[in-house]
């Protein structure tokens, strides 16, 4: 099958090149372009430079492109960035992004993400925060490998950088879009710019989108996995002088959904899941899109934040501060038993997040010797309650069963980072930067009977728990580049990065505190880019290698009754590979590009994890002829049974990844036609760290295309799209069946795009 892909991927780039296609290269598409043609402008480094210019893997694309490939959320960015991943869970509370393999979708309040999201410079602290609406973008920057130096704290992967637009002195605008598809998917947005005199603007943009759920509940007759969100942003700028900028900002967003199901992906008709699914009417399978849950999914959230920053410029240096406080309110429940019996039905959470942080910046100007100096604060309190109630199966008991668990976290990092650039020769630059971090965190975790149950869920700790952790850190970054020719450099990197400790809240069995230890990146990479033909030719390759010391994972123990997740270190994370990137416009009208990630990410260091369901238990004390065996820890029958991870292939890591896009606009009198068209290829993944062969996705493409035509001067532009052309179903997570779980009994998370959907979109413009 893999090979048959491949070959259908080389295939596809061959006729692509002969194709007037879209391509929406990275590396060369932003609104953000000078003079010269294609040229990019990004602040990967904490100033503004040439995206050329800038030694780091680092990809750029403009919220124009976004919307012409019909991009509106977060979650989507990574059809634009092979190395970008995002893992879907049961709620925003454990899904996140993953960059080079590496990410973490973790429940737990006190341990972060591997990769960073920073909104309009704040810092976000769950990535769950970001993955609404993309509303009035300027750009989006994907920087990849550690990036904790500059940018806030712990990203200790990547980071991914938003960047929404300005407002602009002098103009008045107004910008009207919006889509239909199938799923009865609207979205609507609007776009004002206003001056406020001479030295000010104000630009406010407001939007939403509706869409049918993707899963029917045939219990409770009901579309589940729907979209029904609305946002608002608002942003003022005041320029008094040319020394003085200063920007405000304040942004609600508001989400009310089914959300997040998943389905039954197997399970055998004798097993009680599968019976039970049967008798429903649901046929577990691949691309089932039906459950019969009896208690309701849903996800709200109620976000909103504001944000102030002064930039001034002393000449010698200029002076940034950003001061931002965030609101995150996440209430969701699932049924994780998704059947029509009380197994499990109420499996909720609610979280209260606030979030302050303060950044003091210097930034030299452009120079022979440039620098950047700063000091960042950060203090993020979370307060989540949940509950677990269910008969957990036993239908002969008198009552219910039930946990219920209130953790309150409070996050404190400080610290201190710089980096200096030196030109000694012509066409040598020396970059070296440092960051030190102090993170503290404190937890009171109470976990108790929940009320009207008649005892606790089985295995876990009752009574309260007190904990607190904390890591000191030294991380670094050394550079050294060379400009072979003016429209060619080299560089070459080797970087420590750094991600906070945490403790474990999940499944909590005992009172003793389960200390999560800090992730530990060491990277070294080498890379080239190029800009030939005036900036038509674009050329970025990077090859890397990075080592994680202390991995954070979450793993899924099915040794216990019911089923449940934990935090723990996964020893030695390793991964290398190589990203190129290329992007072409051979004549006027024409632009292709072609991006693609080969990535090898491993456990090296996993001992002593979960067994997959099904995998056969040898007795305790038999001699391990294999890292794969799986053996009870102690003699007693029923003692956990470990296996070794070690040299499995990380979760969702796919090992080859390819983005082929192309746009041809032809005018028509005082119109322009266009016609663009997409391919997305990815790699078989696999789910289990404990190498479980039945939790792997099979390698797919997918085609978007869309045609259409913009007005005059840009003002107003149809598109017909199409995406998923030939209705692909693909899986974003596998996992084994969290109740009723038996050897064959699988599900799987699948987003709106593993189906095809077709529609139109418009856009207006007025003003000037």
């Amino acid at each position: 099958m893999r090979s048959h892909l491949l070959a259908q991927t080389a295939l596809m780039t061959a006729l692509f090149a002969a194709l007037p296609a879209y391509a929406q290269d990275v590396s060369a598409t932003s609104s953000d372009e000078t003079a010269n043609e294609g040229e990019i402008i990004v602040t990967a480094q904490k100033r503004e430079e040439r995206l050329r210019d800038v030694p780091l893997a680092v990809s750029a694309v403009s919220g124009t492109a976004l919307l012409s490939q019909q991009i509106t959320t977060a979650t989507d960015l990574r059809l634009v960035s092979p190395s970008l991943n995002f893992t879907p869970s049961a709620n925003a509370r454990g899904e996140g992004f993953a960059i080079r393999g590496v990410g973490t979708a973790i429940f737990s309040d006190t341990v972060e993400q591997s990769v960073g999201v920073v909104v309009d410079g704040v810092v976000v602290g769950r990535s769950g925060q970001a993955t609404g609406d993309l509303l009035d973008l300027e750009r989006v920057e994907i920087l990849r490998g550690p990036q904790g130096m500059l940018f806030g704290k712990n990203a200790s992967a990547g980071l991914i950088s938003i960047n929404t637009r300005r407002p602009q002195l002098g103009e008045t605008t107004m910008e009207l879009k919006g889509s239909y598809a199938t799923l009865n998917e609207i979205k609507l947005s609007a776009v004002g710019n206003l001056p406020l005199g001479d030295i000010a603007a104000i630009r406010i943009a407001v939007g939403g989108q509706t869409a049918d759920g993707t899963v029917y509940n045939r219990k409770l007759d009901v579309d589940v996995n729907n979209r029904n969100e609305q946002n608002a942003r608002a942003r003022l700028l005041i320029e008094p002088n040319s020394a003085l900028v200063i920007n405000i900002s304040g942004d609600w967003q508001k989400r009310r959904s089914r959300c997040c199901a998943w389905t039954a992906r197997s399970a055998p008709a004798s097993s009680p899941f599968g019976a039970l699914n049967a008798a429903s009417g649901v046929i577990p399978s691949i691309g089932n899109r039906e459950i019969a849950a009896g208690a309701p999914f849903f996800q709200n959230v109620d976000a909103w934040g504001t944000s102030g920053q002064i930039d001034y410029d002393f000449g010698f240096a200029t002076l940034t501060s950003i001061t931002a406080y965030r609101r995150w309110k996440n209430a969701d429940n699932n049924d994780p038993d998704l059947l029509p019996i009380n197994i499990l039905d109420i499996n909720d959470g609610v979280s209260n997040l606030r979030q302050f942080s303060q950044e003091l910046r210097l930034t030299s100007p452009a120079g022979p010797v440039e620098w950047v100096a700063g000091l960042f604060y950060y203090n993020q309190q979370n307060r989540t309650k949940s509950n677990q109630t269910g008969t957990l199966g036993a239908v002969a008991l008198p009552s219910l069963l039930g946990t219920t668990l209130d953790t309150d976290t409070k996050n404190v990092s400080k610290a201190a980072f710089g980096q200096i650039t030196v030109r000694p020769l012509d066409g040598l630059k020396l970059i070296g930067g440092f960051r030190y971090t102090e993170e503290e965190i404190d937890l009171d975790l109470t976990q108790l009977r929940a009320p009207g149950t008649v005892a606790t869920i089985p295995g876990r700790f009752s009574g309260t728990i007190n904990g607190n952790t904390g890591a000191n850190n030294w991380s670094y970054r050394l550079t050294a580049q060379v400009d072979v020719t003016p429209s060619f450099m080299v560089y070459a990197t080797h970087a420590r990065g750094f991600k906070g400790p945490g403790i474990n809240t999940l499944g909590v069995s005992t009172s003793v505190t389960e200390v999560v230890k800090p992730e530990i990146p060491t990277t070294y990479e080498i890379g080239g880019r190029g800009a030939w033909l005036n900036n038509r030719l674009n050329f970025n390759i990077a090859a890397y290698q990075t080592k994680y010391e202390n991995f954070q994972a979450q793993v899924f123990d099915q040794g216990v009754v019911p089923g449940r997740f934990r935090v723990t270190n996964a020893g030695q994370l390793d991964t290398k590979g190589v990203e190129v990137e290329l992007g072409v416009r051979p004549t006027a009208g024409l632009s292709l590009s072609a991006n693609a990630s080969y990535l090898d990410a491993k456990y090296a260091d996993f001992e002593n994890i979960a067994c997959y369901t099904g995998q056969t238990i040898l007795p305790f004390g038999t001699p391990r002829t294999s890292d794969r065996q799986c053996i009870r820890v102690s003699a007693a029958p029923s003692a956990t049974a470990v296996t070794n991870g070690s040299g499995n292939a990380l979760t969702n890591a796919p090992e080859l990844t390819l983005s082929l896009f192309g746009r041809y606009e032809q005018p028509v009198g005082d119109l322009t036609g266009f016609v663009q068209t997409s391919f997305q290829f990815r790699d078989k993944v696999s789910f289990s760290a404990a190498g479980d062969p039945n939790l792997q996705q099979k390698g797919f493409g997918i085609f978007n295309g869309s045609v259409g035509v913009n007005g005059p001067d840009d003002r107003w532009n149809l598109t017909f799209f199409v995406k998923n052309l030939f209705d692909k179903f693909y899986a974003t997570n596998i996992i084994s069946q969290p109740v009723l779980n038996a050897p064959g009994v699988y599900s799987q998370f699948y987003t709106p795009d593993s189906r095809r959907l077709v529609g139109v979109s418009l856009g207006i413009k007025f003003g000037q």
